[in-house]
C-alpha cells in the first residue's frame, strides 16, 4: 500500500462500494452460486484499507466475508467443495481474518 493519505471521501466511496459489492456476494451466497475470486479479494482488500484507516465496516462486508471464510470446525468435519474457486487463496483469507476474530491469540 502506498504511504500517501486518502481522503475521506474517498474512504466513504469505499465504504459505500464495498457494501454494493458485499450484497452481490451475498445474494449469490444465499442462491447458492459461487463467488467470483476477483470480488471475494476485492472484499478482503476493502476490508484491509478500512482497518488500515480505522473506518468502520458495513455490516454486510461482514457478513459476506464470514460466509467467504469457512469456519475452522465446520471444515474439519466435512469440507464444502463449493468453496475450492480457482485461484482463490482461501488459507490467506481465513489467517487474514483470524487477526480480527474476538479472543483470537496474538502471533
Amino acid at each position: 500500500m502506498s504511504a500517501s493519505v486518502i481522503s475521506p471521501e474517498r474512504l466513504s466511496e469505499v465504504r459505500r462500494l464495498a457494501t454494493a459489492l458485499a450484497d452481490r456476494v451475498l445474494d449469490a451466497q444465499i442462491a447458492g452460486r459461487p463467488v467470483p475470486t476477483d470480488q471475494a479479494g476485492a472484499l478482503a482488500k476493502a476490508a484491509g484499507l478500512m482497518h488500515d484507516y480505522g473506518v468502520d465496516w458495513p455490516p454486510l462486508l461482514t457478513q459476506a466475508l464470514h460466509g467467504l471464510v469457512p469456519d475452522a470446525d465446520a471444515a474439519a468435519v466435512e469440507p464444502e467443495p463449493e468453496l475450492a474457486l480457482p485461484n482463490a487463496d482461501l488459507d490467506g483469507l481465513s489467517r487474514f481474518f483470524a487477526g480480527f476474530r474476538k479472543g483470537a491469540p496474538k502471533s
